[in-house]
């Protein structure tokens, strides 16, 4: 009986605890659904994206730009990062046969453009719910952390190590960045965008600086004539 209380009180309560007013003086904030986004951690990442990005480009330029009009591919900004990708995309629209120019004039423009963002160094962190934990030899799930025992979480950690890195292989190590990037490369004429294509990556703070342009500096010297 008491039991039953107990279950009948949480209900209430909790849908008590869902109920929000009919007006309100601004929107209610509200999570999106869970995605993935790849964090760029080495250079070989570089080639990745520019890859898709290339793909992407190309499969937009399909009956709008021939093969044989000469294409001149340059970035906004010389950071080590823009310089790669264009070097990047320069090999592989040579590849598949575009004609590739190094004088801007009468030509299709590729651009290439970053934009570096930081949010705020206290961001929320993406959890998982729950720990790995071994059923039978060979066979995992993912439990509540209340339901998990000590000798339980022990033998989980022995046996199913290689296991659990092996599922967890495709999660970036460290915390969530507060740095981020958008790559655009555009292609245009004088008068029109052709294409577009875009990705947005997660960068390691520390790496921040790969992808901004190299700030120049002016000194000024002062001093008297003899």
């Amino acid at each position: 009986m008491v039991n039953a209380y107990r279950i009948t009180t949480l209900a209430c309560m909790l849908t008590l605890a869902g109920c929000v007013t009919q007006y309100s003086e601004v929107p209610i904030a509200k999570n999106f659904p869970t995605t993935s986004q790849e964090k760029l951690q080495a250079a070989s990442h570089w080639g990745l994206i520019t890859n898709d990005l290339s793909k992407n480009i190309q499969a937009n330029m399909a009956g709008k730009v021939d093969k044989n009009q000469p294409l001149y591919v340059s970035a906004k900004n010389a950071s080590p990062f823009n310089q790669a990708v264009v070097a990047e995309l320069i090999a592989s629209l040579v590849a598949d046969g575009y004609l590739i120019v190094k004088n801007p004039e009468n030509t299709v423009k590729v651009d290439v453009d970053t934009q570096v963002l930081e949010f705020s160094p206290h961001r929320l962190q993406a959890q998982r719910v729950g720990i790995l934990t071994g059923i039978a030899t060979g066979v995992w799930a993912f439990s509540e952390a209340t339901h998990i025992t000590a000798a339980g979480v022990a033998t989980g950690l022995i046996a199913g190590s290689e296991a659990y890195v092996y599922m967890n292989s495709d999660r970036a190590s460290g915390a969530t960045p507060k740095s981020e990037i958008i790559i655009n490369v555009s292609v245009s004429d004088t008068n029109r965008y052709i294409a577009v294509s875009r990705g947005t990556y997660y960068v390691a703070d520390t790496d921040k600086w790969l992808y901004q342009a190299a700030q120049t500096r002016v000194f000024s010297v002062s001093g008297s004539n003899q």
